[in-house]
């Protein structure tokens, strides 16, 4: 797997204001040796770290769940933490984001602010969106006989017994997988497990922070912060997410969505020559 464009579009500038406008919208397009040609120019918007609550207002919400909208993308993922803290904000977000669609479907995993209300109202939160929940559960999509399973699993903070099952990977061995997982650390499981592409958040991009992976605060959890990661077999994209925890601050770490475009590298061969 390989990274071979990044860009960006509509980057507000740092501080208090850009946690109250529109994200911008970051492009990323990765290239796979085993993305079957049929699924060759896939797009994937995902949303993360929504934080509906005190900082994230339904307005704001319905417009960014109207930018994503007229987006144009096949699949819509959200990465976890869609609510901050307060049983409240489970309405909130279900008011922000209800009607938002996709051609090839809306799928969400819980993060660890998600469990500060419960696993039970933070899946129905989901669902009364039309975001169709993936803890520890896999989709299997089909274009041409060939497959693509879209995963997710629970997050590491959810309560004993609950907790990450990365072995549902293993379940579809055939098909391209694409891993939603919240925490960026679990992409060391993920990808011994056979993920082709992991999707994660929770980072914030570090929020307040330099300009730089090197100094950042997110580094006293996690060496993933912000962006593509890559091995030659597996692929990591975080999210720097849209929300803010209990600072509405960001400094050096816009809020964004991420379209991401997933190319065939044999189908990229072929048309070159």
């Amino acid at each position: 797997a390989s990274l071979s464009a990044v860009g960006s579009l509509g980057f507000a500038g740092a501080g208090y204001a850009n946690t109250q406008g529109l994200p911008g919208l970051r492009r990323t397009t990765f290239d796979f040796a085993n993305l079957s040609p049929r699924w060759d120019g896939l797009t994937i918007l995902q949303i993360s770290d929504v934080h509906a609550g005190l900082y994230m207002t339904v307005d704001r919400m319905q417009r960014i769940r109207d930018l994503a909208n007229s987006t144009p993308a096949d699949l819509v993922v959200f990465t976890g933490d869609q609510i901050d803290r307060r049983p409240m904000d489970a309405d909130l977000f279900i008011e922000g984001f209800r009607g938002i669609s996709a051609p090839l479907g809306v799928y969400g995993v819980l993060g660890n602010h998600d469990y500060r209300v419960s696993q039970r109202r933070a899946i129905e939160t989901m669902e009364h969106a039309g975001i169709a929940p993936l803890v520890n559960r896999t989709e299997i999509i089909e274009r041409g006989s060939q497959p693509l399973a879209i995963a997710g699993v629970d997050d590491f903070m959810s309560p004993s017994p609950q907790g990450p099952d990365f072995k549902i990977l293993r379940d579809h061995p055939d098909a391209f997988r694409v891993l939603l997982c919240h925490q960026p650390q679990g992409w060391d499981m993920a990808k011994n497990e056979g993920a082709d592409l992991t999707l994660a958040g929770h980072t914030h991009g570090g929020q307040i922070a330099l300009p730089t992976r090197n100094f950042n605060p997110a580094r006293v959890y996690t060496k993933y912060i912000a962006g593509p990661y890559s091995t030659p077999d597996s692929m990591l994209y975080v999210s720097r997410g849209i929300g803010v925890g209990a600072v509405p601050l960001r400094v050096g770490s816009p809020p964004e969505m991420d379209l991401i475009t997933l190319r065939s590298r044999a189908k990229v061969a072929a048309v070159a020559a």
